[in-house]
């Protein structure tokens, strides 16, 4: 009788230690999920009033510099930086757009002339340029098309361009943009001479909503966009920066990818 009860005694003790435990882990897991939650819900709304902020400020010289021109008689250097701040606030948006819907919409690829797409973007960011006295030159390996989606490339080449022009100066006013055939492999190179960066503001860079400057305009998705877009197509992404000398941002195109003689397009 007493073997038969210490049996009992030792098979709840067991039950209430394996239930002890149980309970333990079920708590930690649902403080987990609170705390994830909890992280969720301060990045959402650190988002919409980054969003708010960085739309009112473009949007805010838009509303300016119309108020001058009614005033004055349509002044270039008015209309320069309305055209800029609508750009900016273009590129915003186009940002949001991709992050929103990458889950849920497809970029079919296709061969794309990388150098008149590059001379087009160029074209684009222009007056946003010249508004900081920034001058946008390129030097191109021609006749080479990549194989990729055009919205995928147009975020990659925007983004990158804008930070260019966003962190140069007009002390440092040229920012290079070099195309180079390589061993198969397509090398796409945006060089300025603007404000550089750390190391470890380097290896911070593709965290998203990470912005090296609280003075630049932007919400930090920019490159954490670029960084999913190379993963996706295997494209290496080499950055060389010194403070105050400026940076280089090279995108090995993998030579998969390349062509002279541009096919129909396939998905990836």
């Amino acid at each position: 009788m007493e073997y038969l009860l210490l049996i009992v005694l030792i098979f709840l003790t067991v039950l209430i230690f394996y239930y002890k435990n149980l309970y333990k882990k079920e708590k930690r897991e649902k403080k987990i999920i609170s705390q994830e939650f909890d992280l969720l819900h301060k990045q959402q709304t650190f988002f919409v009033r980054k969003i708010i902020h960085e739309m009112n400020t473009p949007l805010s010289a838009i509303e300016l510099h119309l108020s001058v021109l009614l005033k004055e008689h349509c002044s270039k250097k008015n209309v320069e930086m309305i055209k800029s701040s609508a750009r900016m606030l273009a590129t915003i948006y186009e940002d949001i757009a991709f992050h929103a819907g990458k889950e849920r919409i497809c970029y079919p690829p296709q061969w794309i002339n990388i150098e008149e797409f590059v001379a087009d973007r160029m074209l684009y960011f222009d007056t946003m340029a010249s508004v900081k006295n920034i001058f946008l030159e390129m030097q191109a390996d021609h006749g080479f098309y990549i194989h990729i989606s055009k919205t995928e490339l147009q975020r990659l080449v925007d983004n990158t361009l804008s930070n260019a022009i966003k962190y140069s100066t007009n002390v440092s006013p040229i920012i290079e943009i070099i195309i180079s055939h390589e061993d198969g492999d397509l090398n796409l190179i945006f060089k300025d001479t603007g404000l550089g960066m750390s190391q470890e503001e380097i290896d911070n860079l593709f965290e998203t909503y990470y912005r090296a400057s609280n003075n630049i305009q932007g919400l930090g998705l920019g490159l954490s966009i670029i960084k999913e877009i190379c993963d996706d197509y295997n494209i290496a992404i080499d950055i060389q920066s010194i403070k105050k000398q400026g940076s280089i941002f090279t995108y090995k195109i993998p030579k998969e990818m390349v062509t002279t003689e541009p096919k129909s397009s396939t998905k990836k």
